[in-house]
Formats: C-alpha cells, structure tokens, sequence
C-alpha cells in the first residue's frame, strides 16, 4: 500500500520494494494534483516489477570490488576510495531525490553533484571521485543495467600530470645507499632488497607483494583478470601477469637479491614477502609505509621518492642510455608504447650527437 506524505512542501511517495521494504521518493513537486498523478504512475510501475535501487546496486558493486581486492586484483587503496566515495554520492542523491531505482540513473544531475562536491573539495579530488563512480557505471553497463554512461556529457576534472622523477645523480645515489646498507649488514632488510628490487627491475609495489617464489597451479593464463607474479629459479626468470598484461623478464643479473630474501624464508612461506602474522603476503600499504622510513634516510634524494618515483626513474634511466622504447615498455610492464614515451621528455635532446652522425 503506497501514500503521499509532505516534507518541508515537498510531496513524497513511500512504498515499498520487492522485498517488503519501506522507501521514501521525492516527487519533486508541491501541488497536491500532481503529485496525486505522479503516485498513481508509479503505483501502476511498481505493481508489476520493482526495478533494483541505486542503494542495492551500489552495495552488490563494493562487495564485487571486495572479492577482487582479496584475489589481488584490485589494491586496498583503490577499495578503500569506492567506500568512501560511492556512499558519500549515494548519501547525497537520496537527500536529493529519495529513494532512486535502476532506471531513474540516467535523471540523476551528476553536474549538481559535481557543483556540490566542488563547494568543499579541490577539482582534482572531485575528478577522482567522478571517475569511481564511472568506474560504478561501467560495471552496471556491463550487467546491462545501464544502456549507457550517465556521466558522458559531464566534463570530468583531470589530474594536474606531475611526475615526479629522480634525476640520474639521485637514482644512481640511491643504489649506492642501498648497496651499502646491504652489504655492511649482517642481515640485511628485507625492505632494501626490495628497494634494490625495485631500482633494477621498475616493478610495481603490488607485483613485489604478490611474488611467490615459485609458480603455483593456479598461476596459468592471460584471459583473466586475476594478477600473479613468479620466479623461475631454474631459469632465472620472472613472470608478471598484472594488468591482464603478461611479460617474463630475465633477473640473473640480480638473482644475488633473491639469494639473499631466500635465507630469510620459511620452509611454509609461498610467497618471497610473506607476511608473518598470516598465511599470505605483506600488504601493499605495509611495504608502501616500510619504503617510507627508510628512503627518508637518504640523505642524497632531494625528497623522500616513492616506490611508483622510482619506477619512473628506471624508465627514464633506460632511455637515458638508449634502450628502445618498445623494450622498456616491455620491461616494466607498461600496456602501450605511447606511456613509455610521456617519459622522453625527461631525457636531454641530444641533437648535436645526431647532426654529428650526418657529418
């Protein structure tokens, strides 16, 4: 049995859901007449099938996202941000509109939104939470909940692109610290030989935590989403699907690393930076803090560079010395040549060096 009731002059329609659950809907008029119209319309929709709510919809999207943070295939970090965001939108488009259903998305003003949040937030922060929400929608296009992207005609405020890179004295001043802490230790951290780890391979914080010191039965395949990194002691190898992106890139050069991570492990431990308070891995954000204290003791950086700097500083630092792009895309992983290139602009255009090849 549905019913009219006012609020602050507005009429309301309170109904209840497929599952017998009281909501409350803005009809977002004042005059009785028509609100006694717009009731006996959804009276006529909802006694046939009550379309999903945008509350269920969002609800069902963070425990998918939750499954795929715990298979490794999403970060703590990335979760963490649609837990905050898509309740905090929810929270606004129910003082907004009431209760909202699958097929009233599309009349929601992701602009008013954009407006409200930007009263209190800087634009940057307020592009990311638009782009969670994209990310929402996207998913429910897939499911063909939606038919299309409520946000297309919202202009998204972009990031402020500054990367910030090592220069080559500093890259070169941080292998050296690294160096020198591990070799006068009697047993070295584990998060410098990560950090060394890191300098010589370019990998990514997430690729580092999730590497098992073998492959396991289930580390198979490509067309998945599922991540996994592992080593191949007989060929000295390692083998990185992250990203839906394979690649297997030769670590002989450094195996001194893993000799060394390897009198550190547990005859149980599966992976090389198992946790020790649970059958599992170190989390990101634990390496991502343990990089931290230490790089904050560098006395040569000129500000305590994180792992992705880093990161950036092995790409910049391999073109430096010439090697092809398509092969420094390939080493770290990156998903097309053209963001290996957004790195050339760090690199000194040496064009007397080529004029001088012209004779």
């Amino acid at each position: 049995m549905s019913s009219l009731y006012r609020k602050r002059g507005i009429f309301y329609y309170q109904g209840k859901d497929e599952d017998g659950n009281r909501f409350q809907k803005s009809l977002r008029t004042r005059e009785r007449a028509e609100a006694k119209e717009k009731k006996e319309k959804l009276d006529e929709r909802f006694s046939t099938d009550t379309p999903t709510t945008l509350t269920k919809l969002v609800e069902d999207y963070l425990e998918h996202r939750r499954r795929k943070r715990d298979r490794d295939e999403l970060s703590e970090r990335t979760v963490g941000s649609d837990e905050y965001v898509l309740p905090f939108f929810l929270d606004w488009a129910q003082e907004k509109y009431g209760t909202v259903f699958s097929d009233e998305i599309g009349d929601i003003s992701f602009s008013a939104f954009k407006e409200k949040r930007l009263e209190n937030v800087s634009p940057t922060t307020v592009g990311k939470d638009l782009r969670h929400i994209q990310s929402f929608f996207s998913h429910l296009r897939r499911k063909e909940v939606l038919s299309k992207d409520p946000l297309k005609s919202v202009e998204i405020p972009q990031p402020r692109r500054r990367q910030v890179v090592p220069n080559q004295q500093e890259f070169q001043a941080l292998k050296e610290w690294l160096d020198k802490q591990i070799e006068e230790a009697e047993k070295p951290k584990r998060t410098h030989l990560l950090m060394k780890l890191a300098c010589h391979t370019g990998m990514r914080l997430g690729e580092m935590a999730m590497m098992k010191w073998q492959r396991g039965p289930e580390d198979v395949g490509t067309g998945h989403a599922r991540n996994y990194v592992y080593l191949t002691p007989e060929e000295q190898t390692l083998t990185i699907k992250f990203k839906r992106k394979l690649r297997v890139i030769p670590v002989g050069q450094i195996w001194n690393i893993f000799e060394q991570l390897k009198e550190r492990r547990e005859p149980s431990d599966t992976f090389v930076f198992s946790s020790p308070m649970t059958d599992s891995h170190l989390t990101v954000s634990t390496l991502c803090h343990n990089w931290k204290d230490e790089v904050k003791k560098v006395d040569a950086l000129s500000r305590p560079y994180t792992s992705h700097s880093i990161r950036h500083g092995v790409v910049t630092h391999l073109l430096r010395q010439g090697v092809p792009v398509y092969k420094v895309g390939k080493i770290v992983g990156h998903s097309s040549e053209k963001i290996t290139e957004r790195y050339s602009h760090f690199i000194p255009d040496d064009l007397e060096d080529a004029m001088d090849l012209l004779g």
